[in-house]
């Protein structure tokens, strides 16, 4: 019992010690982390792999990998920036380095997000949404359109001050 409390307490302050913010990840220069579990099964100590993460200059995350229970590949997330650090696409790829799904995201002259583009495994616009900002630079909706263009959603965004 006294090792299994002290694996949960290992395993919290690794969780909190490697959930770093961007700006700590900046300051300190953190080029990657990688996360490993340690289950103790019948006497003996199995490692393995949980997730890594690899960072650019400006601490925004470049690359996310995802391990199964048995350390193997799971998935894996990459992301692109543009010269203002706005993430400018996405890519989830499967174990086997195919393509999952990916979204493409736009930016109005005011550096908000106006819009995002979803595309599917075959790398097939699936949907595109559209986001209307008002002049304090809030979104005040979000309309979604499937691939031929046909509106499939409007979420609209209220604000208590």
């Amino acid at each position: 019992m006294k090792q299994f409390t002290i694996v949960v307490l290992l395993s919290i302050l690794t969780v909190s010690a490697f959930a770093q913010s961007k700006k700590e990840v900046k300051k300190n220069k953190i080029k990657t982390v990688t996360e490993q579990i340690t289950d103790y099964v019948g006497g003996k100590e199995i490692t393995r792999n949980d997730s890594y993460k690899k960072f650019n200059k400006q601490g925004e995350v470049l690359e996310e990998i995802e391990y199964d229970k048995t350390g193997k590949l799971k998935r894996k997330v990459i992301s692109r920036y543009n010269e203002f650090d706005d993430k400018v696409e996405e890519t989830i790829v499967d174990a086997n380095n195919h393509q999952v799904e990916r979204e493409v995201y736009k930016y109005d002259s005011f550096k908000e997000k106006s819009e995002v583009l979803h595309y599917n495994e075959r790398n097939e616009l699936d949907s595109r949404s559209v986001y209307i900002i008002n002049g304090n630079g809030l979104k005040t909706e979000k309309k979604t359109y499937d691939a031929k263009g046909k509106l499939i959603q409007i979420k609209k965004y209220s604000y208590g001050f």
